[in-house]
């Protein structure tokens, strides 16, 4: 939610007057140490236009255009580096699958 928060640059007092909350729940909420009721966090959905699954962790964001990564765009030592990361990777993955 901060992340959101941010990205439309919003700050906590504003949003809990949107939203008709203490700037020390938005806070709280934005720290984990309290949980919004879920009519709360439906409000919260409705105001960031993300899905309530979104603000919960259930589903990732659609890639915008400035996030997608194709091979085309990348330089010949950024796919090697990937290349390389992956396969360290994927050795991480064999030794704790025994």
């Amino acid at each position: 939610m901060r992340r959101l928060r941010i990205e439309q640059n919003i700050n906590q007092e504003s949003l809990s007057r949107q939203l008709n909350i203490s700037k020390s729940s938005v806070s709280m909420y934005e720290r984990g140490e309290r949980q919004p009721s879920f009519a709360l966090v439906c409000d919260f959905a409705r105001f960031f236009n993300v899905s309530t699954d979104y603000l919960l962790g259930m589903e990732m964001p659609a890639p915008s255009k400035e996030t997608e990564i194709t091979k085309d765009a990348l330089s010949f030592e950024e796919v090697e580096f990937l290349r390389d990361q992956l396969e360290l990777y994927r050795t991480h993955v064999r030794k704790t699958k025994r």
